[in-house]
């Protein structure tokens, strides 16, 4: 399943073209100081940073030693981080659905605190008014991921029921945009509302599309809720889409040779997404606007690892 693998957004940058188009490595830079905000992201190395958003103030906030911490997501009131990691104790996973530690850690004190459930989780996601963290965790009795709720100090579990993992909160709260897939490996985007009532599929994708890389994910809201973005692959390549709320008026932005994941919509209105090259393991970054048109690199922020938070 896509949970085992530590990748872009939802774990969607598996198979990506060998070359990267022209129109990437000419894309002007965007002025750092229209860049505002802080950046939690992966290091190389397994741990997690911390970086402002015109690349200064780098802080390494977790020490992963053998592990790798990784997918992390500030608090609304920017104080902790909740992320997943290798590390921490959760029962085994025979099926290989990729359910591991999730802690939280607070950024002044760096002290952690491992929440999930036993049976371990992943995928987490700080709900906007910072009472709920979303994640995906094994159903009871059963042997699929599922969408569940727990407060932020582990307590309260709710499975909310659809199988699905990369939840992303809607900016008012609610509303939770996820992937699932009907057991065919084909990955869709839907979206339900905050109490898991009102599910429903936003897109389709084909199972034309190759395997390892196949389907919609999830990637980001609008600041005003009304669309997502998402990435979808085409032709070998995965790019970046935006489509309504409700699924209607899917766009493509991008048209680049490899793999896009958005990771974060701007107030600003500009859309932020990786961008991987072959089979490189280095990730670039471009902000782009939701009408596809503004392609700008972001040179310093090149090598953060993806998932990121972006706390504007």
């Amino acid at each position: 399943m896509i949970a085992r693998l530590v990748a872009i957004g939802a774990a969607a940058l598996l198979v990506v073209a060998a070359s990267s188009a022209a129109r990437t490595a000419a894309a002007p830079p965007a002025p750092k100081p229209s860049l505002h905000g802080r950046i939690a992201y992966n290091s190389p190395s397994g741990d997690i940073w911390v970086i402002n958003a015109n690349g200064t103030g780098r802080r390494q906030i977790t020490r992963s030693g053998r592990g790798v911490d990784y997918d992390p997501d500030f608090s609304p009131d920017g104080r902790r981080i909740v992320f997943r990691t290798s590390r921490g104790r959760h029962a085994p996973d025979p099926n290989g659905i990729g359910l591991e530690g999730i802690f939280v850690v607070d950024l002044r004190t760096r002290k952690e605190r491992q929440i999930q459930p036993r049976t371990g989780g992943l995928f987490p996601a700080w709900s906007p008014d910072g009472k709920w963290i979303a994640f995906s965790g094994l159903e009871a009795g059963g042997t699929l991921d599922t969408i569940h709720l727990m407060h932020p100090d582990g307590s309260g579990v709710v499975d909310l029921g659809p199988m699905g993992e990369c939840a992303t909160w809607s900016p008012d709260g609610t509303r939770i945009a996820y992937c699932s897939h009907g057991g065919d490996g084909n990955w869709a985007v839907w979206v339900m509302n905050a109490d898991g009532s009102g599910q429903r599929q936003l897109t389709h994708p084909t199972l034309e599309q190759p395997a390892g890389s196949r389907g919609d994910y999830t990637g980001a809201w609008s600041p005003d809720g009304t669309r997502i973005a998402y990435s979808s692959d085409v032709d070998g390549d995965r790019e970046v889409f935006v489509m309504n709320a409700d699924g209607t008026d899917q766009r493509r932005l991008t048209r680049l040779r490899g793999a896009d994941s958005p990771q974060a919509w701007l107030p600003d209105g500009r859309i932020v997404f990786a961008h991987y090259r072959g089979t490189s393991p280095v990730s670039y970054w471009y902000v782009l606007r939701p009408d596809g048109k503004g392609l700008r690199s972001l040179p310093h922020l090149k090598g953060l690892g993806a998932p990121i938070s972006w706390r504007s």
